[in-house]
């Protein structure tokens, strides 16, 4: 009898706990819910909804004038507990690119509401990308369609919150020709070739012949001689996922389906196939199952925060 009492409130616990977690679950992963939406539903639960205070921190996010988000930005974040605003930091981003970032706060803060969200492209809403935790620690996101994103980051109501936001935006990849940059980059894509029959499915990267030629992901290798792209490699990462394309090459230094990590040196650059007696250059490529893909954002320098 003493242990089936003493059991009774563990039990009540763990139900309690079993519950708290079947409703985060429910309000996260089902509802897209963030934890701000979930203490707003807790003070309309509360009673509160009706009241002008609530009204306003409800509003604030909307009612936030937007900031701009260039290549790099930082922001010193300073909420008094005495007023009712948010703070909205928007960017427009494309496929290929990185999203990276760095909430820090002051010892003495409370808690904060900060999100990573999207816009839906056929209407003016958006959608939680992922929680923004404000733990010092550098946190990226891969965009894998062009679209509007926003940082919005709010106080619960009647709390201080005192930190600081850093963020960077830059390309997912790196770029696969050793040393080169971005003004080593012609033929972009898309540009009629061959009197407009067909168009440039990838970019040129000039540099000189024999440059080193790296891996941008882990994956496999696959080696093809001869037509338009002379000597190419073909580097897969999955069996579903894209494929980068090198060619023009002067040479392999990677075997024949060897795999090989991101940064290993698979080959030289050249100007086989159709480049032959042109400039030596990289065509680099990316195709997914939908087709060939701009590699350009995605082998911009990788973000770097300050």
């Amino acid at each position: 009898m003493l242990v089936a009492l003493w059991a009774k409130p563990v039990w009540r616990a763990q139900a309690e706990h079993t519950s708290r977690l079947a409703l985060s679950w429910l309000a996260h992963d089902v509802l897209g819910w963030s934890d701000r939406d979930i203490y707003a539903a807790r003070l309309r639960l509360a009673g509160l909804g009706d009241t002008p205070s609530v009204q306003r921190w409800q509003a604030a996010p909307a009612d936030a004038t937007p900031v701009g988000l260039g290549a790099r930005h930082s922001a010193d974040l300073d909420f008094a507990d005495d007023t009712i605003r948010a703070a909205v930091y928007t960017l427009a981003a494309e496929r290929g690119q990185q999203l990276a970032w760095r909430l820090t706060s002051d010892e003495t803060s409370a808690g904060l509401f900060a999100t990573l969200e999207r816009q839906d492209p056929a209407a003016d809403t958006w959608s939680l990308v992922t929680a923004v935790a404000a733990d010092g620690e550098i946190h990226r996101v891969d965009v894998d369609a062009k679209a509007r994103y926003r940082f919005v980051l709010q106080p619960r109501l009647f709390e201080a919150f005192a930190g600081r936001l850093v963020t960077a935006r830059g390309g997912q990849l790196g770029m696969p020709v050793a040393g080169a940059a971005a003004r080593d980059i012609g033929g972009g894509f898309g540009v009629a070739r061959d009197g407009g029959a067909r168009r440039h499915e990838g970019i040129d990267i000039f540099a000189k012949a024999g440059t080193p030629v790296v891996a941008v992901v882990d994956g496999r290798v696959s080696h093809r001689n001869g037509g338009l792209g002379g000597k190419t490699i073909f580097l897969s990462s999955s069996l579903t996922g894209p494929r980068y394309y090198y060619a023009h090459l002067s040479a392999y230094t990677s075997d024949d389906g060897a795999r090989v990590s991101a940064g290993d040196v698979i080959g030289r650059v050249g100007n086989t196939g159709n480049a032959a007696g042109g400039p030596p250059h990289l065509h680099f490529g990316i195709y997914s199952r939908g087709g060939a893909i701009d590699p350009a954002p995605f082998i911009a320098p990788r973000p770097a925060l300050r």
